[in-house]
């Protein structure tokens, strides 16, 4: 892939926070950005984080809770649904016939940052017949042994600028996506939808793919996929678009420290902001407790979470935090209550 010289971001401009930014052109010379808020935060930043005494103390060792999962729930049909946490972002769902993977990382590290509890479910028992979404390229989203472990007949889908990689590793059953295009496979129905990130990876250079969050529909359920965002306007305009919305899977952790990660990671407070814009039934947190990324500790987050939900003086009745291998059967509703979603985006063939 060619490396063009990285254009300035754009100054942010506190108007711009309004629906219509985020059906703006998102692509400048060969590159992408947030028309919103492009990523501002540069090698000098970088050194400066590094650089920060962290006030946190990690000194024990974590807190997550594991659970042991052979992962055969994955063969056969759920009558409903069901999700697994595998770790991290990646969650397995059982929907039906059907298995989804999101940001499917079963690798021993993200780059360099080693996993702190294996995978809740071993790779293996995956199915050969498994549909998979990708949110971005970075190490703990895109792993390399995940893609070339999982059987080739894995349907993936990810967003514009990564087909290419999947490919010249053999995986040919690619669908790439843009923002508000979507995608249809058997029953399913797979929209790329705007996130407030950024991508970068060995061979591919900042910004030379896209990101995205994904929102998931098997006719029975909606599931929403924050893959890995800051808290932007697009949680309230998905839920106003694409309501009622099921489940969504937002990500908590890798969130200190604020000046650094504020644009490119929610806090739990935001992740609970984000599930009531949202308007969902459901909140399974994610991003935390399997790759030390950022400063707090890595079972930090679903306690922060905790207090932010009792400083809004509400409960975390619909929230589920899940233990890793730990399994959830999203409750049933009138099916009459799934109507179609309005302003459909266009359909990519």
């Amino acid at each position: 892939m060619a490396c063009l010289p990285y254009p300035e971001p754009r100054p942010y401009d506190p108007g711009a926070d309004d629906a219509a930014s985020l059906y703006a052109p998102y692509r400048r010379d060969g590159y992408f950005e947030t028309p919103w808020r492009p990523f501002s935060k540069g090698a000098l930043d970088l050194v400066r984080w590094m650089l920060t005494r962290n006030p946190y103390d990690k000194s024990a060792a974590p807190q997550v809770e594991v659970v042991a999962n052979s992962g055969a729930d994955l063969a056969g049909r759920q009558n409903s649904a069901r999700i697994t946490w595998v770790g991290h972002a990646t969650f397995a769902i059982h929907d039906g016939d059907d298995v989804v993977l999101t940001d499917p990382h079963f690798g021993h590290r993200a780059l360099v940052p080693a996993r702190y509890f294996p995978p809740g479910v071993p790779i293996e028992a995956v199915p050969d017949d498994a549909l998979a979404v990708v949110s971005h390229n970075h190490y703990d989203h895109l792993d390399a042994y995940t893609v070339d472990t999982l059987a080739p007949s894995v349907r993936w889908f990810v967003p514009l600028g990564l087909a290419d990689w999947f490919r010249a590793r053999g995986r040919d059953n690619v669908v790439e996506l843009g923002w508000w295009e979507s995608a249809r496979h058997g029953r399913w129905t797979m929209t790329c939808l705007p996130a407030q990130h950024w991508s970068r990876r060995i061979g591919q250079g900042t910004n030379e793919t896209l990101w995205c969050s994904w929102l998931l529909e098997s006719g029975d359920y909606r599931y929403y996929f924050a893959g890995d965002t800051g808290y932007f306007h697009g949680f309230a305009e998905f839920g106003r678009r694409f309501g009622p919305i099921d489940v969504a899977m937002l990500p908590i952790g890798a969130y200190e420290p604020r000046w650094f990660m504020r644009e490119q990671h929610m806090d739990p407070a935001e992740a609970y902001r984000a599930f009531l814009d949202l308007g969902a039934r459901f909140m399974l947190p994610m991003h935390w407790g399997t790759f030390d990324l950022t400063h707090e500790p890595v079972d930090e987050a679903p306690k922060a979470l905790r207090r932010a939900v009792e400083e809004a003086g509400a409960t975390m009745d619909g929230i589920e935090v899940m233990a890793i291998g730990g399994s959830w059967h999203v409750p049933e509703r009138a099916a009459a209550s799934l109507g179609p979603t309005t302003q459909r985006p266009r359909t990519s063939p």
